[in-house]
């Protein structure tokens, strides 16, 4: 004997090639096994996935009380968390799926949220079900907690494999890395092998990634080099690379809104002329250097002859400067209504570093990434804190950070942009994301929200694209 417990319907929006936007309409079909006593078996769970067939065949909308729904994904007992996709006719195949492509790929999306979406709406109404038996008969399924695991347990996880596994790929690299002192504080983060979320994301060969790792923070060194004409320049040099300090990684879907803004100052400057005369007179002494300081004091004085021998507007010009300087009266406006050109012009004053910002949802499928969850979780928190001196006088720099996009065959990609070496400023954690509080079993959140801000350590320079690929254009760049 079966029952059943049916959603609400709800839409989701989706944008064509032409930009143009339609919406699919939704409900969460549930069924479960009964014994003789009409209590659930366990194990025994169904969901199926139903659209409005009726409306998408229309063009409108659809999911009101006149839907006609058609089942178009389920995921049963044993499933080990894969979908099933239903034809509109499993006797005829060629008249293709009743889900839509679209709605097909956002289900097997983990970053889209949508899976998550369609195991909450089920868990409620499945709990709203077991709560109209009355007290004593809910099997444990009248909360949605209690529904969430049941689903679990009947349709599984889609188990790719244990973190504790040798991992495979871009996470060879890592198997090499130097062990540090035993004296240090913790640097390493599950050293030999690499973190991942979702745990399927390791052998998952198909979807582009974002690979964080952690680094050991070295600051820019200070260098004096002896030139070839026997002075000296006093400089900053550049950061060591990464590689050799990377602590631990790991490895999430990219995330849903990803953006850059590559800005730089600019503002306002005004000169009048006697300090446009006064400014290139003191830098043109100075660069000169040696026995040429000595003319400054005198070369001063000379500038006041030099501006009584000239004539008209320039010797008013500087003449009232001078005044103006001198007295703090504005004498050249009162007497003739003018004022001195300004001179003003937009300067480059400093560039500008970039912050990026992303987040996730994490809905652990079982205990194994749940743990996982943990552990990545504790690594960037642990990873972003200051670090003290054995003596406890100094603070250390906390860890800085490697962002890499990653196409779906491990390379970098292209078509993002290139992240120079980041601190992480803000690792924010939303342990109830659904507005409600629920647990699995061993007590780990149903879901997480997740938020990281980070700020890259140096601006972006020029040169910094033609040492990237010498300018062949090959990438976006940074």
């Amino acid at each position: 004997m079966a029952t059943s417990a049916n959603s609400p319907s709800w839409v989701r929006t989706y944008t064509k090639d032409d930009a143009t936007k339609y919406q699919i309409a939704y409900r969460s079909n549930n069924t479960w096994r009964v014994d003789a006593k009409g209590k659930a078996v366990p194990g025994s769970f169904t969901t199926n996935l139903q659209v409005d067939r009726t409306a998408i065949d229309g063009g409108v909308t659809g999911g009101g009380a006149s839907a006609t729904w058609t089942t178009a994904a389920t995921r049963g007992p044993g499933a080990n968390g894969v979908w099933e996709r239903k034809y509109l006719d499993d006797d005829d195949t060629t008249l293709g799926y009743a889900l839509p492509d679209a709605s097909w790929s956002d289900l097997n999306n983990r970053s889209s949220n949508f899976n998550s979406q369609v195991s909450n709406v089920s868990a409620n109404a499945i709990a709203k079900y077991f709560r109209t038996l009355g007290f004593g008969r809910g099997s444990g399924l009248s909360t949605q907690e209690g529904a969430i695991r049941e689903i679990s347990r009947s349709q599984g996880s889609n188990n790719q494999g244990s973190p504790s596994e040798d991992a495979v790929g871009a996470n060879q690299s890592l198997r090499s890395l130097p062990e540090l002192e035993v004296k240090r504080n913790r640097e390493k983060y599950q050293s030999r092998y690499t973190y991942y979320y979702p745990v399927g994301l390791k052998y998952n060969y198909d979807q582009d990634k974002l690979l964080i790792s952690v680094l050991e923070y070295k600051p820019r060194p200070i260098n004096r080099r002896s030139n070839t004409d026997g002075t000296k320049t006093l400089g900053i040099g550049e950061r060591a690379g990464y590689t050799s300090r990377v602590l631990g990684s790991v490895f999430l879907p990219t995330p849903g809104s990803i953006g850059d803004t590559n800005s730089v100052n600019w503002g306002e400057s005004s000169i009048n002329p006697a300090q446009l005369a006064a400014s290139n007179l003191f830098f043109e002494n100075v660069r000169k250097g040696g026995g040429e300081i000595e003319g400054l004091i005198e070369g001063v004085g000379g500038l006041a002859e030099s501006v009584g021998e000239n004539s008209g507007d320039v010797k008013d010009a500087v003449a009232a400067s001078l005044a103006k300087a001198a007295t703090g009266g504005d004498i050249l406006t009162r007497s003739t209504g003018q004022i001195v050109n300004p001179n003003m012009e937009l300067l480059f004053k400093n560039p500008v570093m970039r912050d990026f910002s992303f987040s996730w949802k994490m809905s652990p499928r079982d205990e194994e990434e749940s743990k996982m969850i943990l552990k990545i979780v504790r690594m960037f928190k642990q990873s972003q804190a200051v670090k003290r001196s054995k003596s406890q006088v100094f603070l250390k720099s906390p860890n800085t950070y490697k962002l890499q996009w990653l196409t779906a065959n491990q390379q970098e990609h292209s078509y993002l942009p290139k992240i120079k070496e980041v601190a992480l400023k803000q690792f924010a954690m939303t342990y109830t994301p659904d507005g409600n509080y629920a647990t699995y079993e061993n007590s780990s959140m149903v879901s997480y929200n997740m938020t990281m801000t980070f700020g890259e350590l140096e601006p972006i320079y020029h040169d910094d694209y033609s040492n990237l690929d010498q300018d062949k254009d090959e990438s976006i760049g940074f």
